[in-house]
């Protein structure tokens, strides 16, 4: 099962890393795969905490108070046991103050709309579907070229959706790659690495150096 950190979820989904450490000590959402063990441990997300995550996201836009989502959270962890997670796994709606759960039974709604408020659904299956493609756009690869010494190199980037960071191969050099943590630094940190890999296989002088620079 693909595992997503911390750093990728903020850069995927612009969740702070202070928020999503909040919501994992305040046992809203928890990283599934891996815990935190620690100052400086990497803890792990799976998809479906990813849909929590966004849930919880949703419900906050729609003014639902944090302290109210915990308790809904509380709430459906004792009524619904075998659920592991279920913010992505019940359909909820909202009205800004309290959480509903949609069940077969209609008088819920119907019971929250005689009082003469407005129900938002909670588009579960749409945030899903919109999280998935935004994981396969944020690790699709992409070919960049890097040009130094007066040379093109081109290579392909990625990120890594379990540490955030991002990676890259040059193609004509084999073995030559860097990584950053973030595309900007990654072509800073492949230039170098095209620029010290061609010193020492012996394609230019150390005195190109200045062009190099100029390029970069």
């Amino acid at each position: 099962m693909e595992g997503y950190g911390s750093r990728f979820i903020e850069s995927a989904f612009e969740i702070p890393l202070s928020t999503l450490r909040y919501w994992d000590k305040q046992s809203i959402v928890k990283p599934s795969l891996r815990p935190a063990a620690g100052r400086g441990s990497r803890c792990l997300y799976a998809f479906r905490d990813l849909v929590q995550l966004r849930v919880v996201q949703g419900l906050k836009a729609k003014g639902v108070p944090l302290q109210r989502i915990r308790r809904c959270v509380d709430y459906l962890r004792a009524e619904f046991p075998s659920l592991e997670t279920p913010l992505s796994e019940l359909t909820l709606v909202t009205d800004g103050e309290t959480v509903f759960v949609k069940t077969t039974d209609p008088e819920i709604l119907l019971d929250t709309l005689r009082k003469g408020q407005f129900v938002w659904c909670v588009p579960i299956g749409q945030w899903a579907e919109e999280m998935r493609s935004a994981i396969a756009r944020m690790t699709r690869q992409r070919l960049e070229s890097v040009t130094v010494a007066g040379r093109v190199f081109t290579y392909h980037a990625k990120q890594d959706p379990e540490d955030g960071w991002w990676v890259a191969l040059v193609d004509d050099l084999p073995g030559c790659g860097s990584q950053g943590r973030s595309i900007e630094e990654l072509r800073e940190m492949v230039a170098d690495a095209v620029y010290g890999y061609l010193v020492v296989r012996g394609d230019i002088e150390d005195d190109a150096e200045a062009a190099y620079a100029a390029a970069v």
